[in-house]
């Protein structure tokens, strides 16, 4: 639902899914018998048109979830296996009169000629193809929020004789830099922050996009990385777990304690995590970072409170964007005073994000 493939022309798809399904059902109030000839025609006519349509964007979707996606809806399968249902329902009974046959219904009884119902599932096929194209061309559409907040404000603090903090929403929360896993080094001039989901597509592709940014900026810019699970079992904002984030504290439990064990090597678990879509299995993930870092520094590293109080802080945080930016799109990005929310469009926005609000130049 927060994809691309969640609009139509910049719409939301539910809205000519609902203007669709209100107008079958509106339709078959005339398409009884009893009802005037004429208006069984017209009827029928919507019928026949919208239940092809209906049945072409229910193949569209599920094979957008299959292929590209790679993730399944519930809801929004159990409103495309009802919608093919209804269809095949409705097709089946349309009132059909073979050509130079003698009439098997009164003549005030509709009886369509098949060349007519062929036409008008066209027509309807046409409707897919429209809502095909308007997906495919129009990719603007991504859901994307960015906003200068001051109350959120990532500010660095420097206490005498005291590691550096990172101060955000208005030091509400405090982050030790030398304790957080980051791109980058904690001395950094700048330092953003980014909330991610190790199941969350568009944080895989921000992923490889953060990793150039910093890469390119060096010693001028670090990332904190914090994993912020959309899954019920850590997630006390959730109130249940959506299918395409099965496992997502699982997932960041073991990110988070590869950090605490060796900070050399998180950078490693997390792109051979992302590198997949979806991620692997969680048994596959813990033995890769067993290799990564010893069996009994993970361990150790699992046990200790701090990986779950970080959990619940990273939580936390994504709650207080959430209120400040009425968006609970991911990832999340924290740049200064800025605050972005959802998918960007490629790197170079981020670029621009990361130009605009620390002053930093990119180099040609």
């Amino acid at each position: 639902m927060q994809s691309r493939w969640a609009y139509w022309l910049g719409i939301p798809v539910s809205i000519p899914a609902l203007l669709t399904y209100l107008g079958i059902f509106t339709a078959t109030f005339s398409a009884r018998q009893s009802a005037l000839v004429a208006r069984q025609k017209v009827a029928w006519t919507l019928i026949i048109i919208l239940s092809v349509t209906m049945t072409g964007a229910a193949v569209w979707f599920i094979g957008l979830q299959l292929f590209v996606l790679k993730s399944f809806c519930p809801f929004c399968m159990a409103a495309h296996a009802s919608g093919l249902i209804a269809a095949a329902i409705l097709l089946k009974n349309v009132p059909i009169q073979p050509v130079n046959t003698k009439p098997k219904r009164p003549a005030t009884v509709l009886a369509l000629n098949p060349a007519v119902r062929n036409k008008l599932a066209l027509v309807g096929v046409l409707g897919v193809a429209i809502l095909m194209a308007g997906q495919v061309l129009v990719t603007k559409q991504q859901r994307h929020q960015v906003r200068s907040v001051a109350a959120s404000s990532a500010r660095v603090e420097t206490p005498k004789n005291e590691p550096r903090k990172l101060a955000l929403h208005a030091g509400k929360f405090q982050l030790l830099l030398d304790e957080m896993p980051m791109m980058g080094s904690p001395a950094a001039s700048n330092i953003m922050v980014s909330l991610f989901d190790y199941t969350c597509h568009h944080c895989r592709d921000m992923h490889g996009m953060l990793l150039e940014v910093q890469q390119r900026f060096s010693n001028h810019l670090a990332i904190v990385t914090l994993p912020m699970p959309l899954d019920a079992n850590c997630n006390y904002l959730m109130t249940r777990t959506p299918s395409a984030h099965a496992n997502a504290c699982e997932y960041a439990r073991l990110g988070l304690a590869v950090w605490r064990a060796d900070p050399k090597a998180f950078a490693q678990f997390d792109s051979w995590v992302f590198a997949p879509s979806p991620p692997l299995l969680v048994p596959a993930v813990k033995q890769y970072a067993e290799n990564l870092v010893g069996r009994e520094k993970l361990e150790a590293a699992l046990t200790n409170g701090w990986v779950k109080s970080q959990i619940q802080t990273n939580v936390a945080i994504y709650d207080a964007n959430r209120r400040l930016m009425t968006n609970g799109s991911m990832p999340q990005l924290i740049i200064g005073q800025a605050i972005s929310i959802g998918a960007l469009n490629g790197v170079d926005q981020l670029f621009n994000l990361v130009s605009e609000h620390f002053g930093l130049k990119r180099a040609p």
